[in-house]
Parts: structure tokens; sequence; C-alpha cells
């Protein structure tokens, strides 16, 4: 495994914070959060801008999967001053003891390509990890004590399609020593890095490692891993059985990320 350098400096006060989701069902229930406490707010489909007690924050929304993640967080590095980003959403659990709605605060992120190769491609480098900003950590920490959430302290493991099955799961845990892992964070951590920009990444446990999610995503999904209505009809009327635990899905993504909007405006307040 490679390992990055870690970022410049952990000061972020008086500058813009980067939030990072992947998709609209973790955007809404996040800025819903903001909203309520918001001095100003600007939006488009795939960026909100906030001002909570003097801090900016930028909610961007990047697509699921490493390529659209590292796109937008590059672009958006490169068109504004960032002091800080943080990738927030849902993951699957890699630990058994991690359970669902449980938070996994990153102490790093590992990317793993299906060809076996990082994001730039090195020659051998199956797994390529990034450090989190220890400064974020440990505000992330103090607002996470403080709502008396259930969280873990680990690796987050991002990988480059979705993880259907516990087994699966499994093996990628033993791979990678991750508790956890989603599609995005550690190619928003490449952006960030490449850019000296603090990172740190915070995700909800959607599924349990022993669950298999049952549910043929790739069938209604687009590329930015939204859902495509008239594949969405089409799945649902020849699987009418997977309906009820899809809603069960969304349900938990809004519960967690809603519970993350919290966390995020706390943690904005102790930046500032």
């Amino acid at each position: 495994m490679t390992t990055a350098r870690p970022p410049r400096t952990s000061q972020v006060r008086g500058a813009s914070l980067a939030i990072f989701v992947a998709t609209q069902a973790e955007m809404k229930p996040l800025a819903t959060a903001l909203q309520s406490t918001c001095r100003s707010a600007s939006r488009s489909d795939a960026m909100v801008r906030f001002g909570i007690e003097g801090r900016d924050l930028l909610l961007a929304r990047t697509g699921v999967g490493p390529d659209n993640a590292e796109a937008t967080a590059r672009h958006l590095f490169e068109e504004m001053p960032v002091a800080a980003a943080l990738s927030l959403g849902v993951a699957g659990g890699l630990s058994p003891q991690v359970q669902t709605g449980d938070l996994i605060l990153a102490d790093q992120v590992i990317l793993r390509r299906g060809s076996g190769q990082g994001l730039h491609g090195e020659k051998g480098s199956m797994l390529e990890s990034f450090p989190c900003d220890a400064g974020l950590q440990e505000a992330a920490m103090t607002v996470i004590r403080r709502l008396d959430s259930r969280y873990y302290l680990g690796p987050i493991l991002t990988v480059d399609r979705i993880i259907r099955t516990a087994e699966e799961k499994r093996v990628l845990a033993a791979e990678s020593g991750a508790v956890a892992l989603d599609m995005e964070s550690a190619a928003i951590a490449s952006a960030a890095s490449a850019c000296s920009v603090p990172f740190l990444a915070i995700r909800g446990v959607l599924d349990p490692v022993h669950e298999d999610l049952a549910i043929g995503f790739d069938q209604f999904l687009n590329t930015e891993g939204e859902p495509h209505l008239p594949r969405l009809m089409r799945y649902l009327i020849t699987h009418p059985f997977t309906l009820p635990y899809l809603v069960g899905l969304g349900l938990r993504t809004k519960t967690i990320c809603a519970r993350l909007g919290l966390l995020l405006r706390g943690l904005s307040t102790t930046l500032s």
C-alpha cells in the first residue's frame, strides 16, 4: 500500500468549508438540517452554499464513484479557495462491530481500484491511502461526543463499484483492514492532497457487513448514481418484492444524513 503525505495544515478558520456527498438522497437531508440555522443560502442542482456563524459552507454533489468524486473535487478546488474538505454520506460496514446508523470517523481513507491500480496508475499499488487531518478529526470527535452518537474511528475503503454481498465485504475487510467502505472518499482525498487541502471523511453505516444488498442497482441507476425513473419503474414491475427493501434503504439514508447534518452544523460552529 502507498501512503500520501498529509496536507499542509489543520488551520481552517475564516475560509470556505467544502462538503462533498454523492447523491441527491444524501444531499437533501443534509441541506435541510443546515437550512434551519443558516444566515444565507443559494443553490443550484449540484451545489448549495450556506453561511452559518461566520462559516461559509459549500455543499457539493459529486455523483457516485471515484471518477465522478475526484473530478468534482478537483474542479471546485481549482475554482475557489477552500480551507478544508469533508466527505459525508452513507457507507457499508466492513467490521462486525459496526451496525446500521453508526458513524465512522476516518483516520485514513484507502483507494482500491478493480484494476489493481491507484487513481494515478501506479503499477503494483492496489491500495493507496490518504491520511485524514488530525485537527479536523479532533474537532469532529468533540462534536460527535457532544451529540452522544455511537461512532468508530478507523480506515474507510473506497471502491469503484457497489458491493452487494456479505462475502465480498468480508474479503475486502481482510484485504484492507478498513471498518467501512464507500465509493468516493479516497478519490476526494486524492484531489485534496494534490491541492494541499486538509481532508476528513465521516460516514454513516447503511448496511452492516453481514447484510446482502438484495437490489440490482445497475439496472436502474444512471452514471451519477441517481435513479433513472423509467428504468426504476420497469425494475419494480419485474421485481415488486424489492420495493419494501428499497424504501427501507431510502429511509435509512435520510435518517443517517440528517444526523450528519446536525454533526456538520456543530462542526461548523466549532471551526468558526
